[in-house]
This record gives structure tokens, C-alpha cells and sequence, in this order.
């Protein structure tokens, strides 16, 4: 991707609120993903609790299931756009796939952002409006399957992002469905409304969800915990930032605490609590 198409991105975020970025990943990477979510589905649907329903189903922490899905941090082009708003110690909040069954119904439009972000429910002085000022997180969507208008593509309002008060207008006519062909990827501020369309083709759609966050905003889980040592390694050197183990609260005095090690220093080793870092 050149510079111009990357600067053309970010102008369409900052004023739409959302963007598409072509042939992220290849045909092959699809089709492997693809392969690795039915997998998956069949082996997590029995599992107590498990979110598969009648229309469609949520798989977690992809990143540590399958080799492909650490792929949806290591996208330079996809980075800088991220990187562009929420600062270069962006963080990932989440890995998981959205699979939609046909049949499924219209979902209304809603902001993301509602249980750790900047859409939860707000203080009373705060008079029903929310931060729109600056970016604060954005979801990113991997589209394993094409898109369409048939196969429940996300609809999401232009420009709604700005909108200053938390309650969307769920009836706006101006939600569009965003198509896009396999491989792309639909990144969006996590304050546009947005809603997945209606299914109404006759296949499972496969996405992957990666939404990011400032490094100062509570995710959606302790990536840092979770993480497997051996995928943490594969990150490499960003793999800290981006899972948020430089981001991690102390659990020690401030003084006795490794910032960048995201661990109690080296003298005070016997307060390590053994997790990633």
C-alpha cells in the first residue's frame, strides 16, 4: 500500500469515521482462516456457556488457536492507520471471530465501546453526551468471506462518529452496507453507528473482529494473561505494546515496578506473580 492510498485512509476515518482497506490478506490466508474457524465452531459448540446460536456463534482469543489469526496484528499498512489516531502504544483488546448463520436478523445500530469504553452508561453531569473529540478505539474487521449486501455486511452511518450524544438514532436512513471482497479489511471508530445487515444469502459469514484501544483505556480482556508465551515471542518486540503488558497497573510499590517489563524489577523478583511479561 503507498503512502498516498494509506493517507487517503486515514482522511476517510477521521471524517466518515470508517474506511476499507483492500487485499490485506491473500486468498490462501482466507480460505486457512476459513478452514481453522470450522474447526473451531465444531469444537467449541458443546462447551458449557458456549455463545453458538441458532444464527451464529463467537469465537475468542483466536491468537492463541491457530497460527493464521496472529497475522491480524503484523499488517503494517493496517497499523499505521491504527497507530495514526490511538498513538503508537495502541493496544488490542480482542481477537474473535463473528460468524453470522443466514436467517439471521437486522441488528440495530449501536456504538461499540459499552462495557469498557467511552460509550458506557455516563455521569450524570455529562448530560447524555459522549467523547468524540479524539479517537479513542476503533474496531477492525477481517473480512474471511466477501461482504455483501446479501450476507449480512456491517451497515454503519458516515460521519456518526462525531455525534455528540450517546443514544444513536436507531431509524436514520443513512446507514449504508459496507461490501467489501475477502480479504479486506473494514476498520471503524468505535463510536460510528453500526449494525450487521440482515442475512439473507444461503452460507455461514466469517469474519474476524480485532477491535484496539488506547493504551490508557480498559480492553475488552487481559490480553497479557492470556496470551501463550510462544505467540507472545512470534510478536516480537511489539508484541508487548500490542498486547498490553507495558500498559499493565502495577501490583507493587510504583518504585519497585518495571514500566517497560511490565513486572516488578529484577531485585524485587520474588513478587512476580509468573505472568507474561
Amino acid at each position: 500500500m503507498t503512502e498516498q492510498e494509506i493517507s487517503e485512509h486515514i482522511q476517510r476515518v477521521q471524517l466518515h469515521g470508517y474506511s476499507v482497506l483492500p487485499n490485506l490478506l491473500s486468498g490462501e490466508e482466507c480460505a486457512e482462516a476459513e478452514r481453522q474457524l470450522e474447526r473451531l465452531m465444531h469444537e467449541e459448540a458443546d462447551l458449557p456457556g458456549s455463545p453458538y446460536g441458532s444464527h451464529g456463534t463467537q469465537i475468542y482469543n483466536l491468537f492463541n488457536k491457530a497460527r493464521i489469526f496472529e497475522r491480524v496484528y503484523q499488517l503494517p499498512p493496517l497499523l499505521r492507520v491504527i497507530r495514526h489516531f490511538l498513538g503508537e502504544d495502541a493496544v488490542l483488546s480482542s481477537v474473535q471471530a463473528h460468524i453470522v448463520f443466514p436467517g439471521a436478523r437486522e441488528q440495530g445500530l449501536h456504538a461499540d465501546g459499552s462495557i469498557t469504553g467511552p460509550n458506557r452508561p455516563l455521569a450524570a453531569a455529562d448530560g447524555g453526551r459522549r467523547i468524540t473529540s479524539h479517537a479513542l478505539g476503533f474496531n477492525v474487521v477481517f473480512c474471511i468471506s466477501d461482504y455483501t449486501k446479501e450476507n449480512g455486511a456491517t451497515r454503519v452511518v458516515p460521519g456518526s462518529h462525531l455525534y455528540p450524544l450517546r443514544e444513536p438514532i436507531r431509524d436514520t436512513p443513512l446507514a449504508r452496507a459496507i461490501e467489501a471482497p475477502r480479504g479486506s479489511v473494514l476498520i471503524f471508530n468505535i463510536c460510528a453507528w453500526h449494525g450487521a445487515s440482515e442475512h439473507r444469502g444461503d452460507a455461514p459469514r466469517y469474519a474476524v473482529m480485532t477491535p484496539w484501544r488506547r493504551r490508557w483505556l480498559r480492553g475488552e480482556a487481559d490480553l497479557g494473561r492470556i496470551v501463550k508465551p510462544e505467540v507472545l515471542e512470534r510478536a516480537g518486540p511489539e508484541g508487548r505494546v500490542i498486547f498490553g503488558i507495558e500498559a499493565r497497573e502495577p501490583y507493587t510499590d510504583r518504585w519497585m515496578w518495571d514500566w517497560s517489563g511490565g513486572r516488578p524489577k529484577a531485585e524485587w523478583a520474588q513478587l512476580d506473580r509468573g505472568e507474561n511479561g
